[in-house]
């Protein structure tokens, strides 16, 4: 690996947190790649703006001053990482990619990681192409939903109740994102625990005093993230998914004035689809998912 010279700007370099023109120059590689590819990354801005020394790893590629390459991991379980990225236009077919993500490779197997998640836009027939030629498998879909603002004010559910969650109730989030999202118990209670970060806030749902589900909300640029959505397996099909879904949109409306809402669901899921197309949801683009071992 080359070592980034700090006064020209040439080389690749890991990294664990940004400066302000670092940030400044993914944002403006971003923007060239999306609108070049017709595409939407997916980049976590809220995590890179935060990244610190417990960052799990990403990776710079600068020419000349210019950066042209980026890659970037992420950890939300303790045995699989996620690796995402990108390479300016005019600078593809170079090789920079694969070293990026060679890089970061290396550093996830070197933190003991087991599996590699890699992120690709359907529509980025780079991205495709360089996991094909990898023989990176792919493992699964999800549609990027977006609530605009001409969508409306939600209506309030008043059947039910949200409240924030809190250390107390990491058993109770654990058991419902093991039965919401097939993992472990132990999975569960890392997503519970990463659910109660300064980032995020996680909302359970209440019935008359009963837990019926939960959901999280990521804010950032003027926009609710919502994510980690379940519905007690045993309230499924009572219409609590719809009051939870128009409480928590409601409560960002009147409270943080947001009135621009995106989630992202599994292709498979066409419940769930039906459920956010009728509360102002429209698909925007689509994430493929890819699955590697690490060693």
């Amino acid at each position: 690996m080359t070592i980034i010279d700090k006064v020209t700007y040439n080389g690749l370099v890991l990294k664990r947190g940004f400066s302000e023109r670092e940030l400044n120059d993914i944002r403006a590689l971003q923007q060239a790649c999306e609108v070049y590819d017709g595409i939407r990354l997916k980049l976590n801005w809220s995590l890179l703006q935060k990244r610190g020394a417990e960052a799990p790893g990403d990776a710079l590629f600068y020419e000349q001053g210019k950066l042209i390459g980026f890659a970037a991991l992420y950890a939300f379980y303790s045995h699989e990482a996620e690796l995402t990225g990108m390479v300016h236009p005019e600078k593809r077919r170079r090789g920079i990619f694969g070293q990026l993500a060679g890089t970061l490779e290396n550093a996830a197997l070197e933190q003991g990681f087991r599996d590699l998640i890699w992120f690709c836009p359907r529509a980025s027939a780079a991205g495709r192409r360089f996991l094909e030629a990898k023989g990176v498998p792919y493992v699964y879909s999800e549609y990027v939903m977006e609530r605009g603002e001409d969508a409306g004010t939600a209506a309030p559910a008043a059947v039910l109740q949200l409240r924030q969650a809190g250390h107390s109730d990491l058993a109770l989030l654990a058991k419902l994102n093991s039965s919401g999202f097939e993992m472990t118990m132990e999975e569960g209670l890392e997503l519970a625990l990463k659910s109660m970060s300064d980032m995020e806030r996680c909302y359970i749902a209440e019935v008359d005093g009963e837990a019926v589900g939960k959901i999280n909300v990521l804010c950032e640029a003027g926009r609710a993230h919502l994510f980690a959505f379940v519905v007690s397996a045993e309230k499924r099909g009572m219409g609590y998914g719809r009051a939870m879904l128009s409480s928590v949109i409601e409560l960002m409306q009147t409270e943080r004035g947001l009135r621009r809402f995106s989630l992202e669901v599994a292709a498979s899921n066409e419940r769930a689809l039906g459920l956010y197309r009728s509360c102002g949801f429209e698909t925007v683009s689509i994430m493929d998912y890819y699955k590697s071992p690490l060693k």
